[in-house]
């Protein structure tokens, strides 16, 4: 675990003064297998007193190692933001725990949406790094994308990329959950699927979406 955290701290430390997030997840979970990550595109707008630095952000969690940002304020009350609300429903349907579940994002630079996220080279290159490391270390069962542009970043880190098909999700504008499977280094390909982004296409109580995304994990293996 000591060079886990050495090499991550020297990945952030030249973006370290930019606002954003690194990992979302309690660090008492990390450096054990999980059956799922789960991936965002990269940190949103949130409140006040919960907006770090990305350097911030990574000496909280390491001050406590039992700190969750996943029951923060991110969206005006504590553990109410869309991606949160998403954790909690795996938790209480599957059979996955919180240790279960590694919490990211593509990218750790905070914006108000996807679209004013600015990606310069040392951005890319730090976070991809660390995607490819968490890969590596925790080696998940499967990879839950959480938008098709998270996915679409992934693919182009990866070195392999197969399409698998597509799932529809019960939203009414065509929206549909995507299956790939994605190879990153010797061990071989890894399931992924990507669902629209629940920030845009809220899950809210309806229980067609939140089956979909259950049986969408279930064919991969994850219950």
């Amino acid at each position: 675990m000591k060079d886990y955290f050495k090499k991550f701290e020297k990945l952030i430390d030249p973006i370290g003064r930019r606002d954003g997030m690194v990992i979302n997840s309690p660090f008492c979970h990390l450096g054990t297998k999980k059956r799922l990550m789960m991936v965002g595109h990269n940190p949103g707008g949130v409140s006040v007193r919960s907006k770090t630095s990305i350097k911030e952000d990574w000496n909280r969690h390491t001050n406590d190692p039992f700190f969750n940002a996943l029951e923060e304020d991110w969206d005006g009350k504590k553990g109410k933001h869309p991606i949160q609300l998403l954790n909690k429903i795996l938790i209480e349907n599957t059979t996955l725990k919180q240790s279960d579940i590694l919490s990211t994002n593509v990218y750790w630079l905070r914006s108000r949406n996807s679209e004013q996220l600015k990606v310069d080279s040392l951005l890319e290159k730090k976070c991809r790094d660390g995607f490819l490391y968490n890969l590596e270390v925790h080696k998940p069962d499967c990879v839950l994308f959480l938008g098709h542009v998270s996915s679409d970043i992934a693919s182009r880190w990866a070195c392999g990329c197969l399409p698998k098909g597509s799932a529809i999700f019960p939203w009414g504008n065509d929206q549909v959950i995507k299956f790939k499977k994605m190879k990153f280094n010797k061990n071989g390909f890894i399931n992924t699927i990507s669902i629209p982004h629940p920030s845009r296409f809220r899950l809210g109580k309806n229980s067609e979406r939140i089956s979909s995304i259950i049986k969408a994990l279930e064919s991969n293996g994850i219950y």
